[in-house]
């Protein structure tokens, strides 16, 4: 396909008709306008996913303009050199994921759940039955704002302020394109949330917090200073919530037009756990995952550069029929666990198990509190192409 622009607005409302349509003609795409190389298939994706060798998540470990410029932007910006989660690899990242790990493992998670139970119910009260709601501002978005504040584990006075904090870090750190007052204020951020949370980590948190981690490695020469500190709560706090407001949203749009895997959902609850992995099959809100080729190598026959840009195209290889038969259709007894949203290899989603009991509770807890879910009009998505998360989903329930 010579032509493929995922900016239009026909795109946003619905992709997967051109996806299909490139994964036939050119599986692996290179888009001029894109400039990069654009995999539909799933072998592909998974193969880019998988091979941290040859593809990279971090831009700076390869050549060309794009390496330059972020190495540049890193050396003025707040914790802008400081390892993170997204960026490191190898050692580096396992040692990284071995600090956190445990608050985010399925155990873990399984303690929580009754607490994001207990999220759901808050937020369903508030929701009116019979007239048109945004779903995202009422529900979607406050739920996994919610629940990983309680997750961060930060001390309860000063939770939205630290974690308003840590996203203007994390703002300014991960775009080139910071403009000075920005990066002014991230640094202002620095200094203060490094006020705020010093006291916390020598008194050393207890419990399966983020904090609570890193106050153990802090505590027992781990080696971590407060940038670190830092680097790795503004990454954790702020990386996570949309993905899982846009698996909410989407899912929600889906069975509001499947009014038969719906009515299915309230009859057969014990189906709902496998049918969150086949709704982000379907919809996933994680529809394109960049990597960077580290090296000279080759991709499905075509060469790809060292420095090239690889945006493994997920919501496409989520739609493979050589992977998932009849691709198009909700099925939730299908296996989908395969399902690429959450990435693969050693990047693949720290949160995934909380995401999962999130989208299960927020799912159970709507189709249990309506008979009734419809869509009020089309979903708005707005301009990331990285994202398929709504801006505006207006429902109307009974």
């Amino acid at each position: 396909m010579a032509f493929f622009d995922p900016t239009r607005p026909s795109y946003r409302a619905n992709p997967y008709p051109a996806l299909a349509q490139l994964r036939r003609d050119d599986p692996v795409h290179w888009s001029a306008g894109l400039k990069a190389w654009v995999p539909t298939r799933y072998a592909e994706c998974s193969e880019v996913l998988h091979d941290g060798r040859r593809f990279t998540t971090d831009p700076a470990l390869t050549e060309g303009a794009r390496a330059e410029a972020i190495i540049a932007h890193r050396a003025s910006a707040p914790l802008g050199t400081v390892p993170t989660l997204g960026t490191t690899s190898g050692e580096a990242h396992r040692e990284l994921r071995r600090i956190v790990n445990p608050v985010f493992a399925p155990a873990a998670v399984r303690k929580a759940t009754p607490d994001i139970v207990s999220a759901v119910g808050r937020l369903l009260e508030r929701l009116p039955t019979g007239e048109a709601f945004d779903l995202m501002e009422t529900f979607a978005n406050p739920l996994p704002k919610q629940v990983m504040l309680g997750v961060m584990g930060f001390p309860e006075t000063e939770a939205d302020h630290l974690q308003r904090l840590l996203s203007n870090i994390e703002v300014a750190r991960s775009n080139p394109r910071s403009v000075p007052a920005t990066m002014a204020a991230a640094r202002s951020a620095q200094a203060e949330a490094a006020a705020i949370l010093e006291p916390h980590l020598a008194g050393g948190p207890s419990g399966e917090t983020v904090l609570g981690a890193l106050a153990r490695s802090w505590d027992n020469g781990g080696g971590m200073g407060i940038d670190e500190v830092l680097s790795v709560a503004a990454h954790i706090a702020t990386v996570g919530s949309d993905p899982t407001s846009g698996a909410i949203a989407n899912a929600v749009a889906a069975l509001a037009t499947d009014g038969e895997t719906q009515e299915r959902l309230r009859r057969e609850p014990r189906q709902m756990r496998n049918a969150t992995h086949e709704l982000l099959r379907y919809d996933s809100p994680a529809h394109i995952t960049p990597r960077f080729a580290a090296v000279d190598t080759e991709l499905a026959g075509k060469r790809v550069r060292r420095g090239d840009a690889v945006l493994a195209m997920v919501g496409a290889a989520n739609r493979d029929p050589a992977a998932f038969p009849r691709p198009d259709e909700i099925d939730i007894e299908r296996d989908a666990r395969r399902q690429l949203g959450f990435g693969q290899g050693e990047h693949i989603c720290l949160g995934a198990p909380l995401a999962l009991a999130i989208l299960e509770s927020a799912l159970s807890g709507l189709v249990r509190r309506f008979t009734r879910i419809e869509l009020a009009a089309a979903p708005e998505y707005g301009p990331s192409i990285e994202l398929r998360v709504p801006d505006r989903l207006l429902i109307r329930c009974e």
